[in-house]
């Protein structure tokens, strides 16, 4: 059993909290780290066990759609409210997924939009958010983007999937 529990469970009868954007702009995780522990216990009372969430995406372009789903455009910041968030969850023995990898926005704000970044740019801007979910949060599933990495989708990526998150992480 799994569900989206990004700013409160989806589910009739569940607590709504702030969207992420709002909770980041707090600029505080110990407000994270209560909003995730009443979510996660919401989300164990009724048998999830796991949850696609959160997103931690950067938010580069203010034109996406789904920019409310993002801790922002700072890698530090979305990397410091995204442990926040997964480790109240995995502590509770709920398993979080932390979305999308790699980028799923494109030029223009497009969603799941073609992306063309370079292994730099990846590794200092949009990867961090990812790495200190699995490693400092504990997150024990993620998911890839919708998109493609220079022409490959992003789920069938041999340097994403295999040399970074298996090989390095």
């Amino acid at each position: 059993f799994f569900d989206e529990a990004l700013h409160g469970l989806t589910q009739q009868g569940a607590t709504s909290f702030p969207q992420a954007i709002g909770l980041a702009a707090t600029f505080d995780t110990s407000i994270m780290h209560e909003v995730s522990r009443a979510i996660a216990g919401e989300c164990r009372s009724r048998g999830i066990r796991q949850v696609l969430s959160p997103v931690v995406n950067i938010a580069g372009d203010v034109r996406w759609g789904r920019v409310e789903e993002t801790y922002g455009e700072d890698p530090y910041l979305t990397s410091k409210m995204g442990v926040a968030f997964v480790e109240e969850f995995e502590k509770q023995g709920i398993i979080t997924t932390p979305k999308h990898l790699v980028a799923n926005v494109g030029d223009g704000g497009r969603d799941s939009y073609p992306i063309h970044f370079d292994e730099r740019l990846l590794r200092e801007i949009y990867l961090p958010p990812f790495e200190a979910c699995i490693r400092s949060g504990r997150s024990r599933s993620i998911m890839t983007s919708y998109n493609s990495l220079d022409g490959t989708p992003c789920s069938a990526s041999e340097w994403l999937n295999n040399r970074w998150i298996k090989g390095e992480l």
